[in-house]
């Protein structure tokens, strides 16, 4: 997973990433007689090297290490970070890779310019602006509409902003927009087969989990028809996001969708990959009455032993705390 996401997830958003797998580390005329040749035009590198602040330029130098870059990036902006500055990191992210940069360079170093607009930009409406016209255009790279998911999660997290005046929590206007974007991302058939409907999932469950959680009451019921679809039998849906789908819905609304993470968990011949999800969501949701069948499934079916294992003691412990 990328760096970004601070906080651990519950054991059972560890199960449902099954699915996603594209994080690191953390894109003149002519005269009557001769041709009259026209004045190049800049290159990308160059048009930004001219732009730049000296202390920022480095970041834009395929020519230089990447690691070495990003941490010259870094320390330079934690010292300061005035608009021109914040203007300059958008144009970067806007403009994408200069020429010879590699790829999964670029990757990196685009996930850092977000987290540092994230850090430094106190204007949430351009903020959020920038992140979502990168979620929303199907021309740019998966890996980064990705992290544009993550980065917008951990955003509207209170709880990331914490000792940061400079940048606070945006307000409930944006909040909400944000939300909306993520739950369309997460049901977007279009994004099917990428990795971002479980990413966008799993930023759910740390929001709504979070020590000082987000109000995703009415973006989660917007999900909740979606969610009922994935758990179906027979759901047309990629096997990646049912996985994803069924280890959110447990988590997201254990009460309402208990009954069919159950089925799913304790159908006989079922898919381990879809059980698997089900089995950890129980371990988190479940009742005493789970046990048993859990027991069942750990002496009985090597492939999912484990998972059914560690479900009963996450039960236990949970109704041996309550009792206590």
């Amino acid at each position: 997973m990328s760096p970004i996401v601070r906080k651990s997830l519950p054991f059972v958003a560890l199960a449902l990433i099954g699915g996603v797998g594209v994080y690191v580390w953390k894109s003149g005329g002519l005269s009557s007689l001769t041709p009259t040749p026209a004045p190049p035009e800049r290159t990308h590198s160059e048009s930004i090297k001219k732009d730049l602040p000296p202390r920022l330029a480095a970041i834009n130098d395929p020519g230089k290490p990447w690691q070495k870059r990003i941490e010259d990036f870094r320390n330079n902006l934690s010292s300061s970070c005035n608009e021109s500055d914040l203007l300059y990191l958008y144009q970067l992210l806007a403009q994408g890779p200069p020429k010879g940069e590699a790829p999964e360079h670029w990757y990196v170093i685009a996930n850092d310019l977000m987290e540092q607009l994230c850090l430094h930009d106190p204007d949430a409406k351009r903020l959020s602006s920038a992140l979502l016209g990168i979620l929303h255009d199907t021309k740019q790279p998966e890996v980064l509409r990705d992290y544009s998911v993550q980065h917008l999660a951990t955003w509207i997290n209170p709880h990331s902003h914490q000792g940061n005046p400079a940048t606070p929590a945006p307000g409930p206007e944006v909040t909400a927009k944000v939300l909306d974007a993520l739950v369309t991302a997460a049901t977007d058939p279009s994004l099917e087969k990428s990795s971002i409907p479980g990413t966008t999932l799993m930023m759910f469950i740390n929001l709504t989990h979070s020590s000082n959680p987000v109000d995703c009451t009415e973006a989660v019921e917007k999900l909740k028809p979606w969610l009922s679809a994935a758990l179906e039998d027979g759901s047309k849906l990629s096997n990646p996001v049912r996985v994803s789908a069924v280890g959110a819905a447990g988590i997201l609304d254990p009460e309402q969708f208990r009954p069919a993470i159950r089925r799913i968990a304790y159908q006989e011949n079922g898919q381990s990959s879809i059980q698997l999800p089900a089995i950890a969501t129980l371990g988190q949701s479940g009742q005493a009455e789970d046990i048993e069948k859990l027991q069942k499934i750990a002496h009985t079916n090597p492939a999912l032993a484990y998972a059914a294992k560690e479900a009963c003691k996450l039960i236990k412990s949970r109704f041996a705390h309550t009792s206590s």
